[in-house]
């Protein structure tokens, strides 16, 4: 047997810290009273409201006390929907000691406009919207009352109570005068359509802030740091992870990939290229942020004891990975790729977060996901901009998709267990299997159960195309696909398959427990004597004269075109983590992903095929990286092993963690 030596370098990377510009401004007229909200009408003109009749106005260099005549808290100021803002007409409201009020800007000076506003549902205003100075709604924070004003302020305008939801609400915004939402306690979800309000929805946490980008899209904030999406009909979330577990009270989306949120402690998120991350605040100040607002890219955000913060629009350095066992990986080119793993409190556990990693060529940052805390054990990419991850939990199923920047989870047939490979043939085709012989097909935009010939646990699958496929699992089992019907296929072991590859019809392997290793010549699988008794997890071919193969312990195998010989990395290792998958692309560059080396330790993540760092700015969470000396020419795999046509070449996902 011959010993081939290969050489590691590993390096630390550290996360990097978003650094948009977040600073505090001195005030021209300080006060010292809570500010609760703020507008801007443009980058010169802008308001905010608080506390005791509080009212200041920015004139493009600095904010100055202006009369409200009320002195009941105001917590909540518009002038129009954010794309058409009025500078001469503006609504605030609030209210004190169990009575609303609403003042008006017309111009000149601020007056209450009060008429209407009485009986138990006006207590405390929470939220004003403004759609015209003619059409407004404002929401009570007690009562859960729904008002409207019409008409004319000064001139016969007035308040109209227009039902009530089920407990206070605290934020309410229009898209059209026939069209809008409010948010509340406990999660409630209201939403205005055919002139009335209506429950739509309810998710259990408090939520403070919904900001509509339009009818179709939007997000709403709340207690603990929750976050959720509106898209196409449905509420989703909470976002996981949430970068903080602080109360978020404000949002503002700039656009459906640009946005701001702020709460307690002076926490901001901004988010950008599909992720929500915690941004530096550079002001130092642990006061409660209570609004935020933007007029082009610059911002503000207001808060406690008079606290002003300047928001810019920039774009954020991705954060990064937490400690978890990585499971899969797919590259769709060198700089593009994505892992998934076991979630952060451990696999099995359910605990924590789940874990989706991207890689953009440069650093590792953590993706915005949708899902239930859950396992996830294989992902697959389309292009860039489009791929998929099954796993679960206990014996609940997960499957998430990725579109729009962000993974969502969409529903699974329940199978009595967990998805543990996935491969997608086109973005309207694909396959994934599972525990007790599932075998799920992507079709017609839903997923659903076909007939399998085993209830044996089904850890990798491999399709050569719509009509021929293999799958494989526990006790040796291997299927195959063909003629549109999957049948159990003879196989020479009893030892649990983890992984499959098809160079093409003729030629395949498989890996899985003990060293396992077997060969299919077009028409048999046969066993191949291997060098190591260790669990083997992932396997691919690049050519007839090479191919690869890792496992449990630090364990990677190359086929030599003769047989299988094991490598070993000088120097070892740390700690002999298991290596659960391995992608590498035609040029050669590529990731091999594991467990952490030691407990509490960062994942695991191997790279091919020179030994240059590759950059990363530091921050507060360690990814540990190999740079791995590998020499692979023509074309690898993964233990996800994929199909991809790229000109001559074919890659085959469809492996999946043990």
């Amino acid at each position: 047997m011959r010993a081939s030596t290969l050489s590691l370098f590993v390096l630390v990377l550290v996360l990097a810290v978003a650094v948009s510009q977040v600073k505090g401004v001195a005030l021209t007229a300080s006060t010292t009273d809570n500010l609760n909200g703020v507008y801007l009408v443009n980058a010169g003109d802008g308001w905010a409201v608080g506390a005791a009749g509080t009212i200041q106005n920015y004139d493009g260099s600095s904010w100055s006390l202006v009369a409200s005549g009320t002195t009941s808290d105001l917590f909540s100021v518009s002038f129009g929907p954010p794309t058409n803002s009025n500078p001469n007409a503006g609504f605030a409201v609030g209210g004190s000691g169990g009575t609303a009020v609403a003042v008006y800007w017309g111009g000149a000076s601020w007056f209450p406009i009060n008429s209407g506003l009485t009986g138990s549902g006006a207590q405390r205003l929470s939220s004003v919207f403004e759609l015209n100075p003619t059409d407004a709604w404002a929401v009570d924070g007690v009562t859960g009352t729904f008002w409207h004003w019409s008409g004319s302020a000064g001139s016969g305008g007035g308040w109209v109570s227009v039902g009530s939801a089920s407990a206070g609400l605290n934020s309410v915004f229009m898209t059209s005068p026939t069209d809008g939402w409010a948010v509340g306690l406990g999660g409630i979800i209201y939403r205005f359509q055919g002139g009335a309000w209506t429950a739509y929805t309810s998710v259990g946490q408090t939520l403070n802030s919904v900001f509509m980008i339009d009818q179709n899209d939007g997000w709403a904030v709340g207690a603990t740091g929750v976050i959720y999406q509106y898209s196409s009909g449905l509420w989703t979330g909470p976002l996981s992870p949430s970068p903080t577990n602080q109360n978020l009270n404000s949002i503002f989306m700039l656009s459906s990939s640009e946005g701001w949120a702020v709460g307690t402690a002076g926490t901001v998120l901004q988010y950008s290229n599909g992720i929500w991350m915690l941004v530096q605040n550079q002001s130092g100040t642990i006061q409660d942020l209570n609004s935020v607002y933007f007029a082009g890219s610059n911002g503000w955000a207001v808060g406690n004891v008079g606290t002003f913060i300047t928001l810019t629009q920039t774009t954020p350095t991705p954060s990064g990975l937490p400690s978890a066992t990585l499971t899969s990986v797919y590259l769709s080119n060198p700089d593009d790729g994505w892992m998934v793993g076991c979630s952060t409190g451990g696999c099995g556990s359910g605990a924590g977060e789940p874990v989706l990693v991207h890689w953009n060529g440069e650093t590792f940052s953590r993706g915005t996901s949708t899902a239930t805390t859950a396992d996830l054990l294989s992902v697959f990419m389309l292009n860039p901009s489009e791929g998929w991850a099954v796993g679960g939990i206990g014996t609940t199923p997960v499957i998430v998709h990725y579109t729009g920047g962000i993974w969502t989870q969409v529903p699974s047939p329940s199978i009595g267990g967990v998805l543990r490979s996935i491969f997608m043939i086109d973005s309207v085709s694909g396959w994934a299997v599972g525990d007790n012989g599932a075998i799920l097909r992507y079709s017609g935009g839903s997923w659903g159960a076909v007939s399998s010939p085993t209830s044996n646990t089904l850890r990798s699958i491999f399709m050569l195309g719509d009509s021929d496929g293999w799958a494989a699992g526990d006790s040796g089992t291997i299927l195959r696909y063909q003629s549109g019907s999957w049948i159990s296929y003879p196989s020479p072991t009893t030892s649990q398959l983890n992984s499959l590859y098809l160079m093409d019809e003729s030629h395949g392997w498989a890996v899985g427990a003990s060293g396992t290793i077997l060969h299919y010549d077009g028409s048999i699988w046969l066993t191949v004597a291997g060098p190591v008794s260790t669990n083997l997890n992932s396997v691919t071919q690049v050519n007839s004269q090479q191919g690869w193969a890792v496992g449990d312990g630090g364990t990677i195998l190359q086929w030599t075109g003769s047989g299988w010989y094991q490598f070993t990395p000088v120097p070892p290792l740390s700690g002999s983590p298991d290596l659960n998958s391995i992608d590498i692309l035609p040029n050669g560059f590529g990731f091999i992903v594991g467990a952490p080396a030691a407990p509490g330790a960062q994942a695991t993540v191997l790279q091919a095929p020179n030994m240059s760092p590759i950059p990363e700015t530091p921050y507060p969470e360690l990814l540990l990286l190999a740079a791995l000396g590998l020499t692979l020419v023509s074309k690898t795999v993964c233990r996800r092993k994929r199909l991809r046509l790229d000109g001559a070449r074919m890659y085959h996902p469809g492996d999946t963690f043990k």
